[in-house]
């Protein structure tokens, strides 16, 4: 299990690259040259311990906290994924019964992991990382990725210098391992038992206490 983690995800996004692939996805052109619009001349400045520089026009990025930038970013890093996941790589077949239920990568935003079966597919997905790097501007942070071994005995085959060899744990979405997230879990729902809750309430307490933290 690779997990890749962008450098800057959000800032990096290359204008250019991702006007033309809404334009591929079928957008209006009309739509596009409103983003366009809402992107020209933008300009930031960096603001430390009350001192402010020059402003700068900025020429790449997804503007943080405006409602458009994640579904941008989603159309930016959809090509990359869908390039790995209709690629060569065998991954993990999730389904006895429908054999084309097969996890190769999974995305949430920037964060990426890919499910490698041998050193040829790890130089695929590295490719692959080279090529999308390329064109839109992204930089993947080697510092940060982490490569999980999910086989029981040690890795049967390496991996490009590039990454780092494997751990016995990686950390993905913040959530180092389930284990930890049931305990929590566990424990809530002991504390609960010995209170006197109607449906209401208990639908209340699982949907406000309890589910927030099994999705994260």
């Amino acid at each position: 299990m690779l997990r890749l983690d962008q450098a800057k995800a959000f800032d990096r996004v290359n204008h250019e690259y991702l006007w033309s692939f809404l334009l591929k996805y079928g957008l209006p052109r009309g739509f596009i040259d409103w983003l366009k619009i809402l992107y020209a001349g933008a300009e930031s400045f960096p603001l430390v311990n009350g001192w402010s520089s020059s402003p700068f026009e900025v020429g790449s990025g997804v503007r943080q906290g405006s409602p458009l930038s994640l579904l941008l970013y989603v159309f930016a890093i959809d090509p990359f994924i869908r390039r790995i996941d209709h690629g060569p790589l065998v991954g993990v077949r999730m389904s006895l019964e429908e054999p084309e239920a097969t996890l190769r990568v999974v995305a949430y935003a920037d964060n990426v992991t890919v499910f490698v079966s041998s050193g040829g597919e790890a130089e695929y997905v590295m490719s692959e990382v080279e090529r999308y790097s390329e064109v839109s501007g992204s930089v993947i942070n080697w510092d940060k990725c982490e490569n999980l071994w999910l086989g029981g005995d040690e890795p049967s085959f390496g991996l490009p210098d590039t990454l780092p060899e494997p751990q016995s744990s990686a950390k993905v979405l913040g959530v180092q391992n389930w284990d930890s997230r049931l305990k929590i879990a566990a424990q809530k729902v002991d504390q609960w038992k010995g209170w006197s809750l109607t449906l209401r309430e208990r639908v209340s307490l699982i949907k406000t206490y309890l589910l927030p933290l099994l999705i994260y």
